[in-house]
């Protein structure tokens, strides 16, 4: 059950176990006819269970009312009991659905990238009927952390509900839409119903600015995509959980460079939105996002981008093993320059290069030549897959340092992992020093 105080985060359901229905659920949400329809289970067992879970979420936050989903996402990796169970008389989902990456040992390329045997076999297994029960309850098989790069497009005003930070701070700043940091049994039951509740972020209030950052002394337009990188993991760690306005950044920044700048914000901090004045949606202008608020404002300048670089960098030899780019999913662009990057050249001996993109992605990258120019170097372009939380301990040959272009994975990737591996030690720099490193084996030089 949910506890009885008011929990810090929507996270709260993460730890959610059997799912059961709490007597009358609905002491605070007012209901539709439809609504009340699904809670007394004309809608089957499955749908029952979800709206319930919801009600007692909103109940958690003194929401009024379910409000409708526009966008869901998912996790597919959930066990079979509890996937059961909420899917249970489901045969179509009530949102537009989209399902969340994989484990590596549950995809076609796990022995590509090294994973054991014995890893793979009893983890394609499980993996079969997960997928079975989500693609008869109508969820798409995108296996991204990138929702928006394979049809799940979010516009201004509309309601979200994924599990993942960078998703949901993504779509929160750079395409104005709504989500609250929605825990996955949440995502899955906002999927189910088409539901959420109206509340947090959902609500214009609690959407207003709560710390500026503004920038001194950057040339802001000679940042690279690590720089912005950093910039963020830094804003990060001082924001916390508040909403946050960038100040000073070109209206003319590219997508790419925005997604390096944004992903790294909920895991060095846990800020779900952030306004880029100029640039995102419901932020033209400062005063927008502030009104009558009166926010901190925090100053930074390159010494501090330099502070985040030191903290993400964690290895203290220059030998690297695993070179791993797309945390988030890389864009055509990403994949396009790597491929520019790497022509010509060979990736060393014992090193590992591996590109991680969205199938959707993968195809356009194949078709225009990107995939093979890559290969061809040694490389490894793959789908599906989470790098973030990258299972290293279980492949055949051991992985101390490894090296990213990614804030939001040298973070992850240098802790224990979900699976109970010690992390490995990381190299984190441009996508430039990436590609040397592969063609070295070592970072720099």
């Amino acid at each position: 059950m949910l506890p009885s105080v008011r929990p810090k985060t929507t996270e709260a359901l993460q730890g959610l176990g059997t799912v059961t229905i709490w007597g009358d659920c609905r002491n605070m949400i007012k209901l539709t006819d439809e609504q009340r329809k699904m809670f007394d289970g004309r809608y089957g067992a499955g749908t029952q269970k979800a709206i319930s879970i919801l009600i007692k979420y909103g109940n958690a936050f003194d929401a009024e009312r379910l409000i409708r989903v526009d966008s869901a996402h998912s996790f597919s990796s959930l066990p079979i009991e509890f996937l059961s169970a909420m899917l249970d008389g489901v045969d179509r989902v009530r949102s537009f659905s989209t399902l969340h990456a994989l484990e590596a040992q549950s995809t076609r390329w796990a022995k590509a990238m090294g994973i054991r045997n014995d890893e793979m076999e009893d983890k394609m297994v499980i993996y079969n009927q997960q997928l079975e029960l989500c693609r008869k309850a109508g969820f798409y098989s995108t296996f991204t952390c990138a929702p928006y790069l394979s049809g799940n497009i979010l516009r201004k005003g509309m309601v979200f509900s994924w599990p993942g930070s960078s998703g949901i701070v993504i779509g929160n700043s750079l395409f104005g839409a709504s989500c609250n940091r929605d825990a996955v049994p949440a995502a899955l039951c906002s999927a189910v119903t088409g539901l959420t509740p109206e509340m947090l972020l959902h609500k214009r209030d609690n959407r207003f600015a709560e710390l500026v950052v503004e920038l001194e002394g950057i040339d802001v337009e000679k940042l690279s995509s690590a720089d912005f990188g950093a910039l963020g993991y830094y804003i990060g760690g001082v924001a916390g959980t508040r909403n946050v306005a960038i100040t000073g950044i070109p209206s003319a920044s590219t997508f790419e460079n925005m997604k390096y700048l944004l992903s790294p914000l909920p895991v060095s901090g846990a800020v779900s939105l952030c306004h880029i004045i100029g640039i995102s949606p419901d932020a033209p202008t400062l005063n927008t996002v502030v009104g009558d608020k009166k926010p901190e404002t925090v100053t930074i300048n390159r010494g501090h981008i330099e502070e985040a670089y030191q903290r993400l960098n964690s290895a203290t030899t220059n030998d690297i093993s695993v070179i791993s780019i797309g945390c988030p999913h890389c864009t055509i662009s990403e994949i396009k320059e790597i491929a520019q990057l790497i022509n010509g050249k060979t990736v060393k001996d014992g090193v590992r290069l591996w590109v991680v993109t969205a199938e959707s992605v993968y195809v356009l990258a194949k078709r225009m030549g990107f995939v093979d120019v890559i290969e061809d170097a040694g490389g490894l372009v793959v789908t599906d897959v989470c790098i973030s939380g990258f299972p290293f301990e279980h492949m055949e040959q051991k992985v101390v340092n490894g090296a990213t272009n990614s804030a939001r994975a040298a973070h992850y990737q240098s802790r224990p992992s979900p699976t109970g591996g010690p992390g490995i030690k990381i190299k984190y720099g441009t996508t430039q020093d990436c590609i040397n490193a592969a063609i070295k084996g070592k970072w720099g030089g």
